[in-house]
């Protein structure tokens, strides 16, 4: 059961990401959706520190000024396109005819009897809201009224949460897009979408859901993703927030979320490299998941190494741990400082590590006082 299923997003971690199912390598493949001149800005955990909060607010607010208002007009997207019901064709065509039905007498005879109808068959929001408004269009085009139309669009806003349908909505496409390319329920991603920008904590919280739900290695796809649908929202004609410092806190999150997936880069390649060609090293799944939970329990770096690695650790020579315990310690070294949250969570973690490297490393001069036959010296 995911974070999502239990309708929280955050909470205290609770274990580590589980071993994806081999894959191919989904996050290599380029993304059209992705290297939009507009989107939000998030470098790299190599050039680039954290982004603060201020200048993550500022930064919203020139995306909004970058788009002029007629580039905003321009950008029209037909509702149904948008609607990721599977059957919205029919459903759409059911409710016309039942508002073609009024003045004989049927079913629809308010906005409340339309909306009723509607709502059984778009459970959405966000695809309820686009169903009645792609209803609005076709009744104009045919010169039919619309007065019901627009009283139940009026009242689903009103009763609905409406950052979360405008969310729905600007993320749509490349939820679909994103979707058919990770082979993925484009309502998931949707959902995803929602969740991030709701989303208050580290963001390691966040990585580590999206491993756990979608698999390792689609994590730099998921990422992509939700970068392009944060970056339409910003641009779209009614983004999810009408203050643009509304989003500096999500481009926080965004800008530190691609650290941690830079940093884990390299901490994955550092980790993984086997003791030695007789035996394999750990998979990416275990790499990750050690790093991410020596990242959120700092102070419990034991436990978390037990727990990730300790059955292969207990197949290596005291010689070969330490090497391995070595690496580890650099890799941990090599992650910037902004992801650990503060400066004392770092030290206690590259201290708990030189503290198991020592007794790799009293465990090995045993070793060898034993193999030639004196003592410890």
């Amino acid at each position: 059961m995911t974070i999502a299923d239990r309708g929280l997003f955050v909470m205290p971690h609770r274990g580590h990401p589980r071993s994806a199912a081999p894959a191919g390598r989904l996050d290599a493949a380029p993304s059209p959706d992705v290297a939009v001149a507009d989107e939000p800005d998030a470098s790299s955990a190599s050039d680039s520190p954290a982004v603060d909060f201020e200048e993550a607010s500022a930064d919203a607010g020139v995306q909004f000024r970058r788009v002029s208002e007629a580039e905003r007009r321009s950008r029209r997207n037909e509702p149904i396109e948008c609607i990721l019901d599977g059957d919205a064709e029919e459903k759409l065509d059911g409710l016309v005819a039942l508002l073609a039905g009024v003045k004989r007498g049927g079913v629809i005879a308010s906005a409340a009897d339309l909306l009723r109808e509607a709502r059984w068959r778009f459970h959405d929001g966000s695809d309820l809201q686009l169903a009645l408004r792609e209803l609005r269009r076709r009744r104009l085009d045919a010169g039919a009224d619309v007065a019901f139309v627009d009283e139940a669009i009026e009242t689903c806003f009103a009763d609905g949460n409406p950052t979360h349908i405008k969310a729905g909505i600007n993320a749509a496409l490349k939820a679909r897009i994103f979707g058919a390319q990770l082979r993925l329920d484009p309502r998931q991603l949707r959902d995803l979408y929602r969740q991030f920008l709701e989303f208050e904590g580290a963001c390691v919280f966040v990585y580590e859901d999206w491993i756990e739900r979608f698999g390792a290695p689609r994590r730099r796809r998921i990422l992509d993703y939700v970068r392009a649908a944060l970056g339409y929202d910003m641009r779209s004609l009614d983004p999810s927030y009408g203050d643009p410092r509304a989003f500096g806190p999500r481009l926080k999150t965004l800008n530190m979320t691609r650290m941690l997936t830079s940093a884990d880069t390299a901490f994955v390649a550092i980790v993984t490299q086997a003791p030695d060609a007789s035996s394999p090293g750990i998979d990416e799944a275990s790499a990750l998941s050690l790093m991410l939970g020596g990242l959120q329990q700092p102070y419990a770096l034991p436990q978390t190494l037990s727990h990730t690695a300790g059955v292969w650790l207990d197949t290596l020579t005291p010689v070969r741990r330490s090497q391995w315990l070595q690496r580890v310690r650099r890799a941990f070294a090599g992650i910037p400082a902004e992801l650990y949250g503060d400066d004392e969570a770092r030290s206690a973690l590259i201290e708990s590590l030189e503290t198991l490297i020592g007794s790799s490393y009293v465990a090995e001069r045993r070793q060898m006082a034993a193999t030639c036959g004196g003592g410890l010296t």
